[in-house]
């Protein structure tokens, strides 16, 4: 489907319809788990953008690759007007909700001047864009991208409803002019503010000079609907999450560490929820308490790399009754694949009934993930106990629940694909397995007993001699 949809877009036919082009890139993304992305949808007068390489199937664009790919290529085309439209935010699912899309005769719902233009362009593309590093900003590193390399002049434009005017900037006929249109936030009603959007874009349309060449772009700095696992300021990609309201995350839900040292050395650590237990092992007055450490920002967080080894340190300080707590993890690399190690700790409980000091070493119960990927499990990691401090007879086990880790060749400010723990024999799989190894039985013996059955050895003929028995008293 999605080839068929990149290579509809190659066709130079005017009439290609805003529901075809949006539907179909919509149900392409609903069908995977990606890292949060903004469309970026370009139409043109020209038909060049037809020539542009259409995006790889099962993949989105990086904002690197949108820069080299598409945007020099809009640059390079001159003269004429590049319009740039920015919306604080927007998702591709947008078009579907609000765009009236399964509609074969609508003219686009609120975005009907959007229909309205692209279906009068020469040619057109709708791409998915990864969201930057630096959050919530790929519409302004559009524009920023594109305000450094055009060699006419910026524009911005004063929005209203009422007029739609420049800043008195004339245009340069023999050159390439930029006209940055920031559209006011999406707020209050969403409808509201689509047809006000919209009402502006078809604007901005109608005043562009009908003898120059252009490009139009619609961006959004964010996205309206992200995939809620991971911390949205940085842009982190996960799976297999409900759909929520970017702004609705609440950073009390969760634990984020991202340890960086520089851009080959760093460490991403989430978590939905971390605790961790301290027991006194004493049989005359047994004590144990847990420290609910999700949210927590550590007092110091710092990584190392040396010789195939990352090694996380993390120290927590007056967390309730937890006075200090050292934690190190350490990951060792190699070319294929990383592991994690032993984690040790140091901590010092204090309370009113009990005051505990220990260290211990933790550990995993995973193996090891190959490299490039991240490892995620939803389920509790509770570490298997190595040592205990024997002298203060005292026991540390943290626990991470929702777990999402990466140690190395961490890109573009994302979590990698992720490595599940849960192994492919599940419950549900064992069942089915097992239904159908029985039925296979059943059947089987059922066949083989069919199989086993003979016919008789002699059959009366009815034209030979008949067989006479005398009875005799």
């Amino acid at each position: 489907m999605y080839h068929m949809m990149l290579s509809s877009f190659k066709m130079v036919d005017t009439k290609m319809t805003f529901r075809m082009i949006l539907s179909l890139f919509v149900v392409f993304l609903a069908s995977r788990a990606v890292a949060e992305q903004v469309p970026t949808i370009m139409w043109s007068s020209q038909s060049y953008l037809h020539n542009l390489p259409p995006a790889r199937a099962g993949h989105s664009l990086s904002p690197i690759d949108l820069q080299h790919d598409y945007l020099d290529t809009i640059i390079a085309k001159r003269p004429q007007l590049i319009v740039l439209f920015i919306q604080d935010k927007l998702s591709l699912d947008d078009f579907s909700q609000y765009g009236d899309v399964y509609d074969g005769n609508s003219n686009g719902g609120l975005f009907s001047n959007l229909k309205s233009s692209m279906d009068r362009a020469a040619s057109s593309l709708v791409l998915s864009t990864e969201l930057p590093a630096s959050p919530g900003l790929h519409g302004n590193q559009v524009a920023t991208y594109l305000q450094g390399r055009v060699d006419g002049s910026v524009i911005p434009v004063e929005h209203s409803l009422t007029e739609i005017r420049t800043d008195g900037k004339k245009l340069q006929l023999d050159k390439n002019t930029l006209i940055l249109v920031r559209l006011p936030p999406v707020e209050g009603s969403i409808e509201e503010s689509l047809k006000r959007n919209n009402d502006i874009i078809g604007s901005v349309i109608k005043s562009l000079p009908k003898e120059l060449d252009f490009t139009i772009l619609l961006t959004a700095n964010r996205p309206s609907k992200v995939s809620v696992v991971l911390p949205s300021h940085d842009s982190l990609s996960s799976g297999r999450h409900l759909l929520g309201d970017f702004d609705a995350i609440d950073d009390s839900t969760y634990t984020f560490i991202n340890a960086t040292k520089d851009s080959s050395c760093a460490v991403y650590l989430y978590a939905t929820d971390v605790s961790f237990l301290v027991a006194k092992l004493d049989e005359s007055t047994p004590f144990e308490d847990t420290v609910n450490l999700t949210a927590v920002v550590p007092a110091t967080q710092t990584v190392t790399c040396a010789n195939g080894t990352v090694e996380l340190a993390l120290k927590y300080t007056n967390v309730g009754n937890l006075k200090n707590l050292d934690l190190v993890i350490p990951f060792d690399v190699t070319k294929r694949q990383w592991s994690l190690g032993n984690i040790t700790m140091q901590y010092n409980y204090q309370s009113d009934l009990q005051t505990i000091r220990g260290s211990d070493k933790l550990v995993p119960k995973f193996t090891t993930t190959p490299r490039k990927m991240s490892y995620h499990c939803d389920k509790p990691n509770k570490f298997k106990e190595l040592t205990t401090d024997k002298d203060n007879n005292t026991k540390g086990v943290i626990t991470f629940q929702g777990l999402q880790v990466q140690p190395v060749d961490i890109e573009n400010g994302a979590f990698s694909y992720a490595n599940e723990c849960v192994g492919f024999f599940t419950a549900p799989i064992w069942m089915g397995l097992l239904t159908t190894i029985i039925l296979t039985l059943v059947l089987a013996f059922g066949m083989m007993m069919i199989m086993s059955l003979k016919t008789m050895d002699r059959f009366d003929d009815p034209k030979g001699k008949t067989i006479t028995i005398t009875a005799t008293d």
